[in-house]
């Protein structure tokens, strides 16, 4: 017969949580408990004979595949991971996993070796399968998330003339199949536009374009800004009137004396249009997994510390931050002074460029710090 021991850690254990951070001392050695995270303890008991001890443990984030998990693993021993990632905190602190393994190792040694030994690799199993799983729902639902931004990708660009009485200007839209605009999609031709908005270099906003006419110069201008979205004209589409509705139409009729002789129509024109391969591409890097950091210098370590962020380290003393933002017309890497990311140090196109400056940041800080101390 068997005996049945409970572990009693379920039903007491209330974790009081310690927070570490790579430079107030209470970190982990290694790098297996990520950046930064909480530390706690499990009580220790005596079942079946058999004593464990109280033990610690490490809740932290970890970075896959452009997302953020939490994890438990043991500080310690073979620092094994407890139960499963999660998206909470909660739902990663794995107590039940911890006594459950508790009541196993307890239990009476009545079965062979080989069937503890075939439990125990199954029990790894569904471990690892388990993660896999959070693995995979991630990967899926980016895989959908790129999915909706292809449904999505406008397939026609229209030029709108405005009333005569509005302002006689005109609008670029581009439109969905079903005929939805994004508010990013909805581009003035004839206005400077908000602060800090790229305008065209040519000055293809000037009134002188349009003056109150659907001109080839409003077409210019919507084909710089189609180029400046990731768009081209489709093959062999051509700028063509569109008629609206009826009630447009009647309102067009009777507006059409107050615009100027020889530019009453059309007031709508539209053409097919396509992502080009560098927007499809831009897609694919935004709705994929983080990119893979190149080789550091040496010195320089990095851990992740968000979906597509790394906290950079030197020589164990000095800490930044590392950004990557992927964007149309050149992904853009980010390195910050601090942990917050408030405060930006430089720019570049890629991580390699930012990553080559530590070195020479952490000496020059050191030498400003001389400077201080010999005051």
């Amino acid at each position: 017969m068997i005996t049945q021991v409970r572990s009693i850690v379920p039903e007491t254990v209330k974790p009081e949580y310690t927070r570490y951070t790579p430079t107030n001392g209470k970190k982990p050695d290694g790098a297996d408990f990520g950046v930064d995270g909480w530390l706690f303890a499990l009580p220790g008991e005596t079942l079946g004979g058999v004593r464990f001890s109280q033990a610690m443990y490490a809740a932290f984030q970890v970075s896959e595949r452009g997302a953020l998990f939490w994890r438990v693993r043991e500080v310690g021993g073979e620092r094994r991971q407890v139960g499963s990632d999660s998206t909470t905190r909660k739902g990663a602190l794995a107590v039940n996993t911890v006594a459950q393994q508790r009541e196993k190792a307890a239990a009476p040694a009545t079965r062979d070796p080989g069937a503890r030994t075939h439990d125990a690799a199954w029990r790894m199993a569904a471990e690892d399968g388990e993660r896999s799983q959070v693995s995979a729902t991630m990967t899926k639902r980016l895989e959908r998330m790129r999915a909706g931004q292809l449904a999505a990708l406008p397939t026609v660009a229209e030029i709108r003339m405005a009333y005569p009485l509005a302002g006689g200007g005109a609008t670029l839209r581009l439109m969905t199949a079903e005929g939805s605009t994004a508010e990013r999609h909805m581009i003035p031709l004839t206005e400077r536009g908000a602060a800090g908005r790229e305008n065209d270099p040519a000055g293809i906003y000037l009134d002188t374009i349009t003056d109150g006419a659907n001109t080839e110069g409003l077409k210019i201008a919507a084909g710089w800004h189609l180029m400046r979205l990731g768009f081209n004209y489709a093959r062999g589409a051509a700028w063509a009137p569109y008629t609206g509705s009826a009630s447009s139409e009647a309102q067009w009729k009777e507006w059409a004396p107050m615009l100027p002789e020889g530019h009453r129509w059309p007031h709508t024109v539209r053409v097919a249009i396509t992502a080009t391969a560098e927007h499809l591409a831009y897609i694919d890097r935004a709705y994929g997994p983080a990119p893979e950091l190149p080789d550091l210098p040496t010195g320089v370590s990095a851990q992740p510390s968000g979906p597509r962020s790394w906290q950079i380290c030197y020589a164990n003393r000095r800490f930044w931050q590392l950004s990557y933002w992927p964007r149309m017309g050149g992904d853009v890497w980010t390195l910050y002074a601090d942990p917050a990311r408030t405060k930006s140090l430089a720019r570049a196109a890629s991580p390699g460029e930012l990553l080559a400056t530590i070195p020479a940041r952490d000496a020059e800080a050191q030498a400003r710090a001389a400077v201080r101390k010999s005051y």
